[in-house]
């Protein structure tokens, strides 16, 4: 998967009306952008993990951000990242939304927090994008030979939501895990560690309400270095029709095949759930954390696991823009297209 080529949707804007002809009248209304996944591949090497940043945006343009160490940053040596981001534009009052934003710090235990929501039993809440930022004030134990914008080696993360009736809010929750390798400072560094964590989401009323797929797989990592020849696991989707597709829940995770607790550099990471151009059921889930690089110094093993939704809805209520916005841009935080 890290060799596909740039992938972009339709790039028209959202007030365009459909091709309708004869009486039918265009769909017009308010419209929502639904996330369903994105994919992060460093061009050169594999790096520790300082920001991942991803988050919808307006048609043909999404937000996107990376920083590894100094080996990724130009202090030491500089990379850049290819990307893609999934999204769906919506048209028409055939469903609700209501977004927001939870943002928490997270310590080598995960973390959780809330945000209030003003909808009554959404029929889903979904991702809408995700930052992980470790340049944050730490704690008094934090060692002090070591700075938390460098990042650290990776064990893999996880994000969920999930709605709680009784309180009227909307629960965010991430597992950001660290491991050690080959720095003796992070190493330190990273068992006191904490966090920034920014969920991103969209709380969704359906009129057909939704389907679900709970996704797992794992593998064990090829580990032939330099370069060794690592892939994306795949799996199809049973959905058909016409709709949208969301992710609630997804977790990428690292482990040493040695049994320890050790992390490693990540060359990509990504859930995908690419969206077609005109808002038929996409075909597969694809997934992955990989380590492929010029020097791979931990054999590790990945498991991914997922969940998944799909809400039909009626082409005659509801207008769909299917894209992904895809390209390489420098280290650091970005709308892109640049």
């Amino acid at each position: 998967m890290n060799m596909l080529g740039l992938i972009l949707g339709l790039t028209t804007g959202c007030s365009k009306p459909t091709d309708d002809t004869g009486d039918a009248a265009p769909i017009s209304g308010p419209v929502h952008t639904i996330w369903s996944g994105w994919n992060h591949t460093w061009g050169m090497l594999s790096h520790r993990v300082s920001l991942i940043e991803v988050r919808t945006g307006e048609v043909g343009q999404a937000h996107s951000g990376i920083l590894g160490g100094d080996w990724s940053t130009g202090d030491t040596w500089s990379d850049d990242v290819e990307h893609r981001i999934h999204q769906q534009h919506v048209t028409g009052a055939e469903i609700t939304v209501e977004t927001g934003t939870i943002t928490f710090t997270v310590g080598p235990d995960g973390g959780t927090s809330t945000a209030p929501l003003d909808m009554l039993d959404p029929d889903t809440v979904v991702l809408q994008g995700f930052t992980i930022n470790t340049d944050v004030a730490q704690a008094s134990d934090y060692p002090t030979d070591y700075d938390p914008a460098l990042g650290y080696t990776s064990r893999g993360f996880g994000m969920h939501l999930r709605y709680l009736p009784a309180l009227g809010v909307v629960e965010g929750g991430a597992d950001v895990r660290w491991g050690p390798r080959d720095r003796e400072d992070m190493n330190r560094a990273l068992e006191v560690a904490q966090t920034e964590v920014t969920i991103h989401f969209a709380a969704i009323k359906t009129p057909a309400g939704v389907k679900r797929a709970q996704y797992t797989g794992s593998q064990d990592l090829l580990h032939d270095p330099p370069y060794s020849d690592q892939q994306a696991l795949t799996e199809p989707l049973n959905w058909s029709g016409f709709g949208v597709s969301g992710i609630e829940r997804f977790a990428l995770l690292l482990d040493d095949t040695d049994g320890g607790s050790g992390g490693d550099y990540l060359r990509s990471f990504g859930v995908e759930m690419t969206p077609d151009d005109a808002g038929e059921a996409p075909t597969a889930v694809s997934t992955e954390i990989l380590t492929s690089s010029a020097l791979e110094l931990g054999t590790m093993s990945m498991t991914a696991e997922a969940d998944l939704v799909w809400m039909p809805l009626d082409p005659t209520q509801s207008r769909i823009e299917g894209e992904t916005v895809a390209g390489s841009h420098p280290v650091g935080s970005h709308t892109v297209p640049l």
